[in-house]
């Protein structure tokens, strides 16, 4: 049985790939492709944003009327659109990930390489131009980079190229850390036992 998540992600591609359509017949991809970077940003710094668009206890209308008062001649008409189709349909909530598959059919269309990265602080730029040269020479492709901070790393560096995840992060390394740890404790646990069954 489909999980809400995987719901969620199917019902995004198609809206997305909805979009691109209309924006390649328009001539606007790339410039809506910026536009919806912009947003999922704006999601991502505004908690106000996204607790307005993920809520169930704003009204359809309402929201409608809000989106149309935010966003009007601030984004192109097919931007606004599929946001207020996003709302009439119950959908609000999965913008970022609409976002983010539009962004990344727009990469494959281009024939660029998506990059996701995370860290724990923003990337300067010659780590940025370090990374891009980095996927070049992985992917044989131009990267595209979708950069996103979370504090919470403790250190680190995610990178996800296609469907690959490269993790540096400190976390990461601590998880690993313990489950050596439960390894080794596990180990003597065992031996002890079998000696105390032995010499019994």
């Amino acid at each position: 049985m489909a999980s809400e998540f995987d719901i969620s992600q199917a019902a995004a591609a198609i809206y997305a790939g909805s979009l691109l359509e209309l924006a390649n017949e328009a001539g606007e991809a790339e410039a809506i492709g910026q536009e919806l970077a912009d947003l999922a940003a704006l999601w991502r710094s505004e908690p106000a944003f996204a607790a307005m668009m993920r809520s169930a206890a704003i009204d359809i209308d309402s929201r409608r009327e809000s989106l149309k008062r935010i966003f009007s001649g601030k984004v192109r008409p097919l931007t606004l659109n599929m946001l207020l189709v996003l709302n009439d349909r119950r959908r609000a909530y999965t913008l970022p990930v609409v976002c983010d598959t539009y962004r990344r059919k727009l990469s494959d269309q281009l024939g660029r390489q998506a990059v996701h990265v995370t860290t724990a602080v923003p990337l300067d730029e010659p780590r940025l131009t370090r990374l891009k040269a980095e996927v070049r020479r992985l992917s044989g492709r131009e990267p595209e980079v979708f950069a996103r901070v979370d504090p919470e790393m403790l250190g680190g560096i995610t990178v996800q190229i296609g469907d690959k995840l490269y993790d540096t992060s400190v976390r990461r390394r601590l998880r690993k850390l313990r489950g050596e740890l439960l390894a080794s404790m596990e180990q003597h646990l065992l031996a002890g036992s079998a000696r105390f069954v032995t010499e019994g």
